[in-house]
């Protein structure tokens, strides 16, 4: 059998294992919506819950915008809807509180999430700021770069998707364990076990040092 013919095969196995994964994911998102509605009515009752939540994510890790510390403070609800009609649809609606930067309640994005990266802007949102404000840039780590990466804030208003799919496909799914900080967890048992070692450590310096004795 040819080089030619192997490479083909293993290209046709590489997209059916797309495929599959793509079915498997719709699956999966078509049982979850229930459930991340419940999550809905549940967390209303916890104050700051998308706060935090989406403090701890990594949108927020690197140097966020005043404009989006603000925003963060002052959200009160996240949710996306998804279309099972159009698996790659996605509305990101934000609900915020009253505050200084922008007079909006509520911001809403509409868009296709391609796998390809050309995604597909259906309806953004007019941010209503409130007189002095506007809109900034969220800096990227390499001061280099002058226009910077979008905020959180702006994106709702860009005709750029580039925070989309984590916002949607990430951040919404995951934000029961972003809100609980699991990787403070994992440092925590990390700490744990390091103690626990430097105690075996002394337990086993203990027979060594009777034994210099005899």
């Amino acid at each position: 059998m040819s080089e030619e013919v192997i490479n083909k095969e293993l290209s046709a196995l590489q997209e059916d294992t797309l495929k599959v994964g793509k079915e498997v994911e719709q699956y999966t998102r078509k049982l979850m919506i229930p459930i991340w509605n419940k999550r809905r009515d549940v967390i209303k009752k916890i104050p700051n819950f998308w706060t935090q939540a989406m403090g701890n994510s990594p949108l927020f890790a690197i140097d966020p915008s005043e404009n989006d510390i603000e925003a963060l403070e002052n959200l009160t609800d996240f949710h996306v809807e998804f279309d099972e009609a159009r698996p790659e649809y996605r509305k990101v609606i934000a609900t915020f509180k009253k505050n200084d930067i922008f007079k909006n309640e509520t911001l809403t994005k509409e868009f296709i999430n391609n796998d390809e990266g050309d995604d597909e802007i259906i309806s953004k949102a007019t941010i209503e700021y409130h007189s002095g404000k506007g809109p900034s840039k969220k800096r990227k780590a390499d001061d280099d770069d002058e226009e910077g990466e979008l905020s959180f804030l702006e994106w709702f208003a860009s005709d750029e998707n580039g925070l989309g799919s984590i916002l949607s496909d990430e951040i919404f799914p995951g934000a029961l364990e972003y809100f609980q900080g699991d990787d403070d967890e994992d440092d925590d048992d990390a700490e744990e076990i390091e103690l626990g070692s430097e105690d075996e450590d002394e337990e086993d310096d203990e027979p060594a040092k009777k034994k210099s004795k005899k």
